[in-house]
């Protein structure tokens, strides 16, 4: 399967919103807009361009982390697989959104500091995420929703049973690490 992956850097638009999945499943969602620069040598100076507007959606810890750490106007990096939606307004106009299902997302550091808590080790999940339509519906409400929200896939929680990094209750202490805490344990495998 081919899939596209793309990076984003550009100014969170608006504060991160929590939404709820058909699931149950709790995923953070913002728009960053991305502003290209360029050197315009009549003026010597560099002049803003044109500006994508992307959606971004991220879940699990990653949506958990958006909503306690970015904020409107905050300088992020967005890693992650490109989906672009077209559909019909309700009043027959055609519309596309892009939309960016998050892998990682970070402060822009050329553009200030930032400091990490460190919580857990990150779980991935090998399902299209984007297709429920309760996210494809949370940046427009008068998109058209899509007919198959995809596979539902289990909980967090029972992905992670047992392990001690996915609650941040490591047995190192003071953010050392020993050698019986590297990460070396299994890695949780959900069937994709």
């Amino acid at each position: 399967m081919n899939e596209s992956f793309v990076t984003v850097c550009g100014n969170v638009v608006a504060d991160p919103q929590s939404r709820t999945t058909k699931q149950g499943k709790v995923f953070a969602s913002f728009r960053v807009a991305s502003t290209t620069r360029r050197y315009d040598q009549g003026l010597g100076a560099f002049v803003d361009g044109s500006t994508n507007f992307v959606n971004v959606v991220g879940f699990n810890a990653l949506g958990a982390n958006v909503m306690g750490s970015l904020k409107k106007g905050d300088p992020v990096i967005v890693y992650g697989r490109l989906r672009v939606n077209q559909y019909q307004a309700t009043d027959g106009t055609p519309r596309t959104s892009v939309e960016v299902d998050a892998h990682a997302v970070g402060h822009n550091l050329t553009r200030g500091l930032s400091a990490l808590t460190r919580l857990g080790r990150p779980q991935g999940e090998p399902v299209d995420r984007l297709a429920d339509p309760v996210i494809t519906g949370s940046f427009d409400d008068d998109a058209a929703q899509p007919v198959d929200p995809g596979p539902d896939v289990a909980d967090l929680e029972e992905a992670l049973d047992g392990d001690p990094w996915a609650t941040g209750s490591g047995t190192a202490s003071s953010g050392e690490l020993r050698e019986e805490d590297a990460d070396t344990d299994a890695y949780v495998v959900t069937p994709g």
